[in-house]
C-alpha cells in the first residue's frame, strides 16, 4: 500500500510541474552600436525591374544589385515565337551590365550571355555575333555589339 502512495504521488508530482507553464522567451534585439541608417541601407541590395512592351512582344527584366553583383530573372515573349524564362548572374561594371542568362526554351536548358547598357532609366541591350565557348554562346566581338535603342527596357515598378 505503500508503495502504491508513493507511486501515485510520484506521478501526480511529475503532471503538476509538467503542466506547469513555460516562461516566455526573451526576445532578442540586435545592437546596431555605431552603425546608422545610411550604413545600413547601403549594404541592402538594390532591386530593379525593367521591362520592353511592343505589340505582343514582351522583355521583363527583374534584377537585385548588391556591390555591383547582380542575379535576377529574364523572359523574352515574342508572339509567334519561341518564349524563354530564367535567371541572370553577372557584374555591373559601370553603365554595362554583363550576365549570364540561363534560361528554358522548348524544353531545353541553355546558356547565353546577355549585355545591356543602362542609360537613365532604361537598359538597351546588346546584339551582335556569337559563338559557343564552353557549353554557352557568348558575343564574338564586344568591339562590334549594337545597341538596340528600339527595344530598350523601361524602368517600371516592381510587382514583387
Amino acid at each position: 500500500m505503500k508503495n502504491y502512495l508513493r507511486i501515485s504521488f510520484s506521478v501526480c508530482t511529475l503532471l503538476l510541474f509538467s503542466c506547469k507553464e513555460k516562461p516566455a522567451e526573451k526576445e532578442t534585439i540586435i545592437e546596431l552600436g555605431d552603425l546608422n541608417k545610411e550604413t545600413v541601407v547601403k549594404a541592402l541590395p538594390t532591386v530593379e525591374c525593367y521591362q520592353y512592351i511592343q505589340g505582343k512582344d514582351t522583355i521583363s527584366l527583374n534584377i537585385e544589385t548588391h556591390d555591383n553583383l547582380v542575379s535576377g530573372t529574364l523572359a523574352y515573349k515574342f508572339f509567334e515565337k519561341d518564349k524563354s524564362f530564367g535567371t541572370i548572374n553577372g557584374k555591373l561594371n559601370g553603365d554595362i551590365l554583363k550576365a549570364d542568362y540561363t534560361f528554358k526554351a522548348e524544353g531545353t536548358t541553355s546558356t547565353r550571355e546577355v549585355i545591356f547598357m543602362k542609360s537613365n532609366d532604361q537598359l538597351i541591350p546588346a546584339y551582335g555575333e556569337t559563338i559557343e565557348k564552353e557549353g554557352k554562346f557568348v558575343f564574338k566581338e564586344n568591339s562590334k555589339l549594337d545597341f538596340n535603342s528600339a527595344q530598350a527596357l523601361q524602368k517600371v515598378t516592381c510587382n514583387l
